[in-house]
């Protein structure tokens, strides 16, 4: 079988995201100095992470199984007097960590025990002070006490063993400031990536470079990771045209890559993660909101993507050691993602049948977190291979008596505990390691300034699982007493794969472009300059409406019934005497559009039947009432000729079309109102304005708002929604840095539940919400990707589905009514998206089986909101009226629930035909009629009954 048809079994590993109480918060992150560093490393015990201080360079540190709020009783190490640029831990003390900072120093920290965890000032050692900050620490992977250190032009290594550390190795010939680096597998020698745009691998031991070659051609931060067990070395980094992009070396010749892969034009810098064991390769962006995992391969293209999975914006991230991982949970690899308050564990599951039992070829051997050789021995020349360890539950995988060995030396072993190490298929396998009992008073000590966090099960059974069984054992019999009538314990029930994660029958919907015969194309002119807080184009079941860049005001009224390519010249128009700020169809009447001005009129266009045939000047009737530029109008949802209006005058007005004047007037914004929605039973309003608040009015009861919410912090601009049968309230906007969020809050006290950011860009998120499948669709001006969520009334709610990615850039987009949907394809929205030339059709579906029946699961009864219900007059009377709902299934179709049952379906591994196959019933039956065919009946006497007998007197008596 050919390399690329071979199945990879971690090729569906996916990420099983942690519940928000699982999740460490509350920690001080915020906003991290621009460095070298990934921010946050992990090793088998301790995770370190950057955090926000005032004065001085401050790491926070936790437990690998932390969780919940930290707050105030974070532990920290005032590590430095300056930010704290890059960290390391040491691969063989899981308690030792190497900090190196903008001070120009370099310290080294021994953590304390877990139950101890402390405020650290005091650092174990320091290494002489350097003439520029620090950039880079590594420590070397195969040999203890060998730390590498990059600061402006120099890579130094340094043997940190015993006491103080001394240098060995001093390069300083690089062109610029060095931005990477990274050890090989073996810990023979380095690779660096630089300012300068080239990599270079470096043997220390000789003070050569023993390659080098043109990298990334762009100045800005680059990456490169040496590849354990395939020795190739990966590099990230920006081509010239500044997209980011990822490529593979052959470390013997640095002339030309292998092959390189492009990623996007994200302005963040790529971190590069890879697991030996199993070839993961992660790529992560900093300022990303998305964890990319590919699989290594020996061939072009070498990279393979395997997933690409959305989280919260990222400032850093690491990839825990494979000594700490959930072996029965089938957990493969584990990230640990710092965001701006919160670090997230990101363990990657291949998902199994059950996890009851442990899955041995998941977890092939890895390195043991033993040093293969000591520091003067790799001066001397030697090199070695890793020792290995295997994972199994039972194995004692984190060496937490290591902790201290190579400041302190070796600890002392019983008799009982030393062994020759042993081989088996050419690998060298670590000894066991036991724990080292602490003494009565250091017990006592620990407990003093005892952080509280929340240990896993995982820490405790691991714990528990040091010493060797049959010690363990006698010590259990010695200490408790035996009891006869103890009850047996219970065996744990097996637990589902996945049981955990929300079942969505939207997570995969689908976008295409309709067919080209439906565009319109050859659009001239596309304005590019309307307001933020217009939508920019407006379409409904009949016709749409584009704004041209012409002077005064100019629209263009397409027909989709005369979809086709437009002359260059001679297309008709609407003219409106003023510049564009906003303009909606009536939801009643397809032919009625509105449109409101910079001069504060608001005119009312009455489209003759079958389109413009020439250019229309004059509106059917204007309207006046706002003193200053209108910003936006809405349709009321239920009621007829009631529209409402915004402006920089800080008034919202409803106005009556019919009577073609001002009924009411909302007050109480202090400054310019972003967007303005209905409820769906249109008796509320909610708006969110550049103040930073969100408020809801009952308009015909009074003025003033009946609530008021923090909103979001940008003032770039946002939207609102109503979603959830008007029990929540969506707003999509920007936090104080300017990135895309969608919030979410509860209509009744407006409280805040859950923000997620999205993505880096100045345009504002339109969000158009569908009741009937509770799914939020977003999209921005300037863009490409339309974001579906499903909002729920289930933490963390917003459930982020698959995003449609088009070709091209749009300017807006415009949804229609649920009753041009195609249930029989399984169409669950529509709309029409602008681009600066076209006008084309896009449909979203979900993927299903059986699609002979109407999947009366996607489709409810839809609300009919294409006809009104009230007159203006009688909404203003405080009538209110809901609207019809109707059944979109065609009179052809069974619903799906009524379908007949599925035939069982064939196991995969069952060993028999389907047309043979028999029940236990009918083979006991088979069997007795075979064992009955056999007795024959005969009427013959039987064979003994038919030998001749002998008289009694020739039978001799003895």
């Amino acid at each position: 079988m050919a390399w690329r048809f071979k199945v990879s079994k971690y090729k569906n590993a996916a990420p099983k995201f942690p519940k928000k109480e699982e999740l460490i918060q509350d920690i001080p992150v915020h906003d991290v100095t621009q460095s070298c560093g990934n921010h946050i490393k992990a090793s088998s015990v301790y995770i370190a992470f950057n955090i926000d201080s005032a004065g001085g360079g401050n790491l926070g540190y936790l437990p690998l199984s932390a969780s919940g709020r930290q707050g105030n009783t974070l532990p920290i190490i005032q590590a430095h007097g300056d930010f704290v640029t890059d960290f390391d831990f040491s691969p063989f003390d899981d308690y030792l960590l190497a900090t190196g900072s903008q001070d120009n120093k370099v310290n080294l920290w021994l953590l304390p025990n877990e139950a101890a965890v402390s405020t650290l000032s005091e650092p174990l050692t320091s290494l002489p002070l350097f003439e520029r900050r620090v950039e880079n620490v590594l420590w070397n992977p195969q040999v203890d006490g060998i730390l590498a250190v990059t600061s402006n032009t120099t890579v130094k290594v340094y043997d940190v063993t015993g006491a103080d550390g001394r240098e060995i190795f001093n390069f300083s010939n690089h062109g610029d400031q060095i931005q990477s680096v990274s050890w090989q597998g073996d810990g023979a020698l380095l690779v660096t990536s630089c300012r300068d745009k080239k990599i270079r691998v470096i043997d220390p031991r000789s003070g050569k470079v023993v390659q080098e070659g043109n990298g990334h051609q762009n100045i800005k931060d680059s990456r490169v990771l040496w590849l354990p067990g395939k020795d190739f070395i990966l590099s990230t980094g920006f081509s010239q045209t500044r997209s980011r992009e990822a490529k593979i070396w052959d470390p013997r010749n640095l002339s030309s890559s292998l092959g390189t892969v492009p990623i996007d034009s994200s302005t963040g810098t790529i971190m590069p993660f890879y697991d030996p064991d199993t070839y993961m390769t992660y790529l992560i962006g900093k300022g990303d909101t998305t964890l990319n995992f590919l699989e290594l391969v020996d061939k072009d293209p070498y990279l393979t993507p395997a997933g690409v999975d959305r989280t919260e914006q990222i400032k850093g991230a690491a990839l825990v050691p494979k000594r700490a991982m959930d072996l029965m949970a089938g957990e493969v690899n584990r990230l640990v993602v710092l965001c701006r308050n919160s670090i997230i564990p990101v363990p990657y599951i291949v998902p199994r049948k059950s996890y009851r039992d442990f899955h041995s070829d998941l977890f092939p051997d890895t390195q043991s977190g033993e040093p293969g050789l000591t520091a003067d021995q790799w001066l001397n020349g030697q090199n070695t291979e890793p020792k290995f360890v295997k994972l199994e539950p039972k194995s004692r995988l984190i060496l937490r008596n290591r902790r201290g060995f190579l400041i302190n030396g070796p600890q002392p072993e019983s008799p009982s505990q030393k062994s020759p190490p042993s081989k088996e298929g050419g690998k060298v396998y670590s000894n066991d390691e036991t724990v080292k009992k602490s003494s009565q008073q250091d017990m006592v000590d620990s407990k003093k300034n005892q952080v509280p966090y929340t240990p896993t099960p995982d820490q405790e059974i691991t714990a528990a699982t040091h010493e060797k069984p049959g010690v363990s054992q006698v010590k259990a019999n010695i200490q408790k007493p035996a009891v006869l009538d103890e009850k047996p314990r219970s065996i744990p029930k097996p637990i589902k794969p996945f049981s955990g994660v929300r079942q969505s029958k939207f997570r995969h919907i689908q976008g295409q472009l309709l067919h080209p015969s439906t565009f319109i194309t050859n659009v001239r002119n596309v304005c590019k300059t309307m307001p933020g807080e217009s939508d920019m184009f407006a379409a409904n079941v009949t016709r749409c409406a584009v704004p041209t860049d012409s002077f005064g005001g100019c629209m263009h009224i397409f027909e989709f019934s005369q979809a086709t390519k437009l002359p260059d010249t001679g297309v008709p128009i609407i003219q409106n005497g003023s510049k564009v700020a906003d303009f909606a169809w009536d939801p009643f009447d397809d032919s009625r559009l509105v449109v409101v001005t910079d001069n504060a009129k608001i005119n009312v266009w009455k489209i003759p039947e079958g389109g413009l045939a020439e250019n229309l000047e004059e509106p059917e009737y204007s309207m006046k009432g706002h003193m200053e530029k209108i910003y936006f109008v809405r349709f009321h949802p239920h009621a007829r000729d009631l529209i409402v209006t915004a402006s920089f005058d800080m008034t919202v007005r409803i106005w009556d079309l019919a009577q073609r004047k001002e009924v009411l007037r909302l007050e109480g914004h202090d400054d310019q109102v972003f967007c303005l929605s209905w409820s769906s039973d249109g008796k509320f309003c909610a708006t969110v304005s550049r103040d930073g608040f969100v408020r809801v009015f009952e308009p015909r009861k009074s003025p003033s708002p009946l609530r008021k919410g923090v909103g979001p912090a940008g003032i770039r601009g946002a939207r609102v929604e109503w979603v959830l049968q008007d029990k929540y309230i969506l707003v999509s906007g920007f936090d104080k840095n300017s990135l895309q969020q969608v919030i979410i809050y509860r209509l009744s006290d407006l409280e805040k539940l859950n923000a997620v950011d999205v993505t880096t860009s100045p345009a504002i998120l339109i969000p158009y919400y569908d009741p009937d499948s509770s799914v939020v669709f977003l999209t921005s001006r300037g863009e490409r990707l339309i974001y579906t969520f499903e909002v729920s009334e289930e933490e963390p709610y917003l459930f982020e589905c698959t995003s449609f990615k088009l070709d091209t850039l749009h300017q807006s987009v415009s949804y229609l009514p649920k009753h041009v949907c195609d249930v029989r394809k399984v169409e669950v929205a529509r709309a029409w998206r602008l681009t600066l030339n076209s006008v084309e059709a896009v449909s979203f579906t979900v993927p299903r089986v059986k699609l002979e029946y109407f999947q009366d699961d996607l489709f409810p009864d839809t609300r009919v909101t294409w006809e009104a219900t009230l007159t203006a007059d009688e909404w203003l009377a405080g009538k209110d009226k809901p609207q019809r709902c109707i059944s979109m299934k065609p009179v052809d179709m069974i619903p799906l629930s009524q379908a007949p049952a599925d035939a069982p379906k064939i196991k995969k591994f069952e060993s028999f035909n389907v047309d043979t196959f028999k029940t236990d019933e009918q083979k006991k039956e088979e069997l007795l009629n075979a064992m009955v065919g056999k007795l024959e009946i005969s009427s013959e006497p039987l064979p003994q009954l038919l030998t001749e007998g002998v008289e009694d007197a020739e039978w001799v008596s003895c």
